[in-house]
């Protein structure tokens, strides 16, 4: 019989539904992080017009941006993006699943949301809803 675990789950889960704003930092709770996150949270709406989905996370845990734990395993998220564990600040995940921006914080959604709309899926994601 196979054995399915259904937590720690790796990126695939969201690719070609969602991108992904990766805050990574030893301090989860740390200022720099806290502040950086609180400019994204207060643009939702155009958070959920792009399919964005935010994580806290540093090499031990992954949270929603909510705070709540998230199903994402961190050892499984480190090793995918081939991220060292003294990593710090920001990556945008494409749809696709690669790395589409690097950046440490602070870092502006508006350069999230730039980066974002000129992306080919993103260009075409807007056309199909215009028609």
């Amino acid at each position: 019989m196979a054995y399915t675990q259904t937590f720690g789950q790796d990126l695939d889960s969201y690719k070609w539904k969602n991108r992904l704003l990766l805050f990574v930092a030893q301090d989860i709770d740390g200022d720099a992080l806290s502040t950086n996150l609180t400019t994204f949270t207060k643009e939702q709406k155009k958070l959920t017009d792009r399919d964005l989905v935010l994580f806290v996370m540093n090499p031990k845990k992954v949270n929603n941006q909510d705070g709540s734990k998230s199903n994402l395993d961190a050892e499984m998220v480190y090793k995918q993006l081939k991220l060292t564990p003294d990593f710090e600040g920001v990556l945008l995940i494409g749809k696709d699943g690669g790395i589409k921006l690097t950046q440490a914080f602070p870092l502006t959604p508006e350069a999230v949301f730039d980066k974002i709309d000129g992306m080919p899926m993103r260009l075409s994601e807007i056309r199909s809803r215009e028609d």
